[in-house]
């Protein structure tokens, strides 16, 4: 007999249904939430996720993989997915105050899992997780990977948070260069595609590094060529915008792009990444 796995949300599910005598949604409510997100659309979805999450009921996380599931990728799957990871790194719901509603969580943090769920709508595209990432790592300790999600939302944004401290985070320190620009300069030389892609970073920005908008791009496309979807994500960026010493070449970018969203990273459909590539009120020329 071969044993089926379930999804983690749906065994949530199953368990609340049979260990508690009163549900944490309405029946008459929960059947109303179940037949209007039976159409398999994310937005119905995400819609019955967050309809159960008022009540504080843990069904929440099942319709939030259902939405982070659906292809092709779109920010509202991205949604669902840092969703997810707000959830796990809380163990929380983000739920009401009334007193129909049990107030005790059904669910236990996670680092482990809310690392993952960010990461996913990430690398699915969606920049507000490349803070969340940041934010997140920072708050474990891990200042390298933090560097990294600081330094993607950075080049997406034009500009660096004011909790990343960039550049002075990496700024040279006595006239050596900051250890972390170091290692990441050694790992992207070993033929560590993330570094390659930070190192990348760091040279269009002028971030911890002189600026060199052309060096910028071999990072990247050495990174895109083996399939690092930031690579070539960036590289169309580059690109396409025209700066720091690299000519804007469209036809170049839309080819990287293209195969950035291949991989499923919303922000490089070319209605999106058009507009991505549009002067900003500021940047780093």
């Amino acid at each position: 007999m071969k044993l089926r796995i379930l999804p983690f949300g749906l065994v949530i599910m199953v368990l609340l249904q049979a260990c508690s005598s009163v549900p944490r949604t309405p029946i008459a409510h929960a059947a109303q939430i179940e037949r209007e997100a039976a159409d398999g659309r994310v937005d119905s979805a995400l819609e019955a996720a967050q309809r159960y999450e008022i009540f504080n009921d843990p069904r929440a996380v099942y319709w939030y993989e259902r939405a982070a599931a659906v292809t092709p990728r779109t920010f509202d799957t991205t949604r669902a997915e840092s969703a997810l990871g707000r959830i796990w790194e809380s163990g929380q719901l983000l739920h009401g105050d009334g007193p129909d509603i049990v107030q005790a969580s059904p669910l236990r943090a996670s680092p482990r899992r809310a690392e993952r769920a960010y990461r996913a709508s990430a690398e699915h595209g969606n920049a507000l997780a490349m803070l969340e990432l940041a934010r997140f790592h920072r708050l474990q300790g891990d200042a390298r990977q933090a560097l990294r999600w600081d330094l993607r939302a950075t080049v997406y944004n034009h500009m660096s948070s004011e909790s990343s401290r960039l550049p002075q985070a990496v700024a040279p320190q006595h006239g050596q260069e900051h250890p972390l620009v170091t290692d990441i300069r050694a790992r992207a030389q070993a033929g560590d595609v993330e570094a390659q892609v930070d190192l990348g970073a760091l040279l269009e920005t002028g971030i911890g590094l002189e600026r060199d908008g052309v060096q910028a791009l071999q990072w990247y496309e050495r990174a895109g060529n083996r399939g690092n979807v930031y690579g070539q994500y960036f590289s169309g960026l580059l690109l396409g915008r025209g700066r720091a010493g690299v000519t804007r070449d469209l036809d170049a970018a839309a080819g990287w792009f293209a195969k950035a969203h291949a991989q499923d990273f919303h922000l490089a459909g070319e209605a999106i990444w058009r507009k991505s590539i549009e002067p900003p009120f500021w940047t780093f020329d």
